[in-house]
Formats: C-alpha cells, structure tokens, sequence
C-alpha cells in the first residue's frame, strides 16, 4: 500500500467514525491544520470545520457509510479516487470523484469533491 492510499484510507475512517474523540484523532492524523474541503453541498475549513461537516453528515445519514471504489491515483502531491455511500444495507446512494493536494508532512491540505451520481439524478 502506498502513502497515498493509507492516507485516502484513513480519510474514509475519519468520515465513517460517529465517535466524536476518535473522529477527531483521524481528522488531525489526516488532514493539516488549516486543511479545506469543498464539494457543492459541503464544505469545511480546518479541523473544527472539517469535524462539523463530518458531524453533519451523520446527522443527516445516520448508520450510512463511505468507501473507495476506485484506487487512490496521484503523482507528486496530487490525488484523485472515487467512492460512495451506502445505506446501512450496502445500497449505493451517491457516488463521487475527490481530488487531493497533499502537504510536506504527508497530510491533506485540500480536498475537492464532486458528485458523480445523486439521488433522482439520470
């Protein structure tokens, strides 16, 4: 496994945690200190944003999880991978693209998401 996809793993870990502590640990071992996120519904600045956003999440799917569906491809300090979230039967309900820049420290600064499939969506 290269840095990249632990690193992508560990992103997924952080987002399916519901423990907030534990959350929090990921979200600092993954992402740097003034880390962004942006999608076109989401978005999240540092770690207490980013936390929120993730928090947010579950309020809204609660038990729903998301996982990589594609491998983690980058060069230098870029990425891109794909996922979904299901619902707590396994059933895909969205689906997406996310495009990385890593820091020095191994860390994501940016992260940039794109929604591939949606509910209602042809």
């Amino acid at each position: 496994m290269n840095a990249h996809t632990d690193l992508i793993d560990r992103y997924f870990d952080a987002w399916n945690e519901s423990d907030t502590g534990r959350r929090r640990e990921l979200i600092v071992a993954t992402w740097s200190t003034n880390a962004a996120y942006l999608d076109p519904l989401l978005s999240g600045d540092g770690h207490d944003g980013i936390d929120a956003m993730i928090r947010a999440v579950h309020e809204r799917f609660p038990h729903h999880t998301f996982r990589r569906t594609t491998e983690v491809d980058g060069f230098a300090n870029r990425l891109r991978f794909s996922w979904e979230l299901t619902t707590p039967d396994g059933t895909p309900i969205v689906k997406g693209s996310d495009f990385g820049v890593v820091d020095t420290a191994g860390r994501l600064q940016a992260v940039t998401g794109f929604l591939d499939a949606t509910p209602g969506a042809a």
